[in-house]
């Protein structure tokens, strides 16, 4: 059921969404990569031991997404991160993670509650899914981006600083902290940004055909 709604907005932006479970060793004929929210990543793969604040750690599924991310990359097709997306994503190119931060992960007020405002780079994939420079988000995490990893650069920053989203320089990777898939039936944004997601994997295809 965690995974339902990320696959109604994919499905809502026009794809097919194919579930990749933990252990899955090659990607699939695929043409884009959702990598979702969920457990925290283990510190141990950005070379730290676990804080006693980090939450529960699923190691085969840390294994399993850092691998697909990487053969997505190598296959040069689209990923959007979200949430521990976009962890994973830092991880994977080198980046660290802050393991816990106080007053972010604010569940208990629903996954849909819009709990702070961040500031968008307008050039950005989410700034013109926006179309403004400042969007209202939910907050359900409770770990972010430290050191942004070479590759990256960061399109979306909270009032505290907190990195809220990323893009890689070749424009193939977007990413955001927040939960764009709990919105799409309330916020124009949130739903572009999957639009916009399956355009890119399908332009990749148009030109790979």
């Amino acid at each position: 059921p965690y995974y339902v709604p990320y696959r109604r907005a994919v499905e809502a932006a026009g794809a097919e969404a194919i579930e990749l479970p933990p252990g899955t060793s090659d990607l699939p004929q695929v043409e884009g990569l959702l990598l979702p929210g969920g457990w925290d990543v283990d510190p141990s793969f950005y070379g730290e031991k676990a804080d006693e604040k980090v939450g529960p750690i699923d190691h085969d599924l840390d294994v399993t997404e850092l691998r697909l991310f990487r053969q997505a990359r190598e296959q040069a097709i689209p990923i959007l991160g979200i949430c521990r997306g976009q962890q994973v994503i830092n991880v994977a190119m080198g980046g660290s993670l802050i393991q816990h931060l106080e007053d972010h992960d604010v569940r208990g007020q629903g996954r849909s509650h819009l709990a702070h405002t961040i500031e968008v780079d307008p050039s950005s994939e989410l700034g013109r899914a926006a179309g403004e420079h400042r969007i209202r988000v939910n907050s359900l995490h409770h770990q972010a981006i430290r050191q942004l990893a070479p590759g990256l650069q960061q399109t979306a920053k909270g009032e505290d600083g907190t990195v809220e989203g990323v893009e890689s320089d070749d424009g193939l990777i977007v990413a955001v902290q927040c939960h764009p898939e709990e919105l799409t039936t309330d916020l124009p944004w949130a739903r572009k940004l999957f639009e916009r997601f399956v355009a890119r994997a399908r332009e990749v295809r148009r030109h790979q055909g």
